[in-house]
């Protein structure tokens, strides 16, 4: 059955399905914003989310692809084969099913990774207005267990002055041992050369490079990464690692100046593509006895 969904957007572009029946336009003041999209009716139990697509290395991490809808007692396997029809369906992204995984999404942060046996509402949580990443991997899901822990880990090069992309690192404890470990078996670097700080702020944790080796807590001395200053106790973590026997490079005033003006315009955009408020246009209705009408009201027919 399809039926018209009512929207309520704040002023933060983040919106909120009204579901109350009772309601009325009154309700609303007279700058409120509504979106109308169509949809099914949810039945009992079900629950309508936003998927997000999670990129990690790309310059927008966060995309928004469809909403979906998810039930009380569906589990994660059974979710994820009806995103990936939607994946192809609407994005013409044909993914394996082994490669696709669900995690817990709070605003940009990637959390907690959901397991194929797991089941909405008795093991993850689930409400009206949810959201949640998909995220698309190089190959078959390598964390199978809750006590697993997967982090994304980011070299820093000093004597290049860049950082390489993320790579994912899943520990099976949280020892700092198994941690320095699996970062020299990525890196290469011998295991008694690392050292290591945690990102900070919101995904994905960025840091000036003039500032990287100062601004952040470099060789934490704890045994176990879900003790403070680290405080690691579930997925979605950023760390940053370096050679400490690497020597840095000697900046030269222009160098620094062209550093300085990159970074600049990567946080204007960043600001800009999580910030701007998105165009509102009329929601258009045609009908076949009339001619082209429209809603004068703020709306849109996504």
């Amino acid at each position: 059955m399809c039926a018209l969904q009512v929207y309520r957007v704040y002023s933060n572009n983040q919106e909120f399905e009204s579901v109350r029946l009772s309601e009325t336009l009154s309700s609303y003041g007279d700058d409120s914003r509504l979106n109308i999209k169509l949809g099914r009716a949810l039945k009992k139990g079900e629950y309508r989310a936003k998927v997000y697509q999670l990129l990690i290395n790309e310059t927008e991490p966060v995309k928004l692809l469809f909403d979906a809808v998810f039930a009380k007692g569906m589990t994660v396997l059974e979710s994820k084969q009806i995103l990936q029809e939607e994946m192809k369906l609407q994005h013409n992204l044909e993914v394996p099913l082994d490669r696709i995984r669900l995690r817990k999404k709070t605003w940009r942060n990637p959390g907690s990774i959901f397991l194929d046996d797991q089941v909405y509402e008795d093991d993850i949580p689930i409400y009206a207005n949810w959201e949640l990443f998909v995220e698309v991997l190089d190959g078959p899901e390598q964390l199978t267990s809750s006590s697993q822990v997967s982090i994304s880990v980011k070299r820093w090069r000093p004597s290049q002055f860049k950082l390489d992309p993320f790579q994912e690192v899943i520990l099976n404890s949280t020892a700092v041992t198994e941690l320095i470990q699996k970062l020299s078996e990525i890196s290469g670097i011998p295991e008694e050369n690392i050292e290591f700080a945690k990102g900070r702020g919101t995904f994905p944790c960025e840091v000036s490079l003039l500032e990287i080796n100062t601004d952040l807590e470099w060789n934490p001395q704890v045994t176990s990464l879900n003790v403070w200053p680290l405080y690691i106790c579930d997925d979605g973590s950023v760390l940053y690692y370096r050679d400490k026997t690497e020597e840095p490079m000697e900046l030269t005033e222009e160098l620094q100046k062209e550093i300085k003006q990159k970074e600049s315009i990567r946080t204007r955009l960043n600001q800009r593509i999580m910030y701007s408020p998105r165009k509102e246009r009329a929601l258009k209705i045609y009908t076949e006895e009339s001619s082209p009408t429209s809603v004068t009201k703020d709306s849109e027919l996504d």
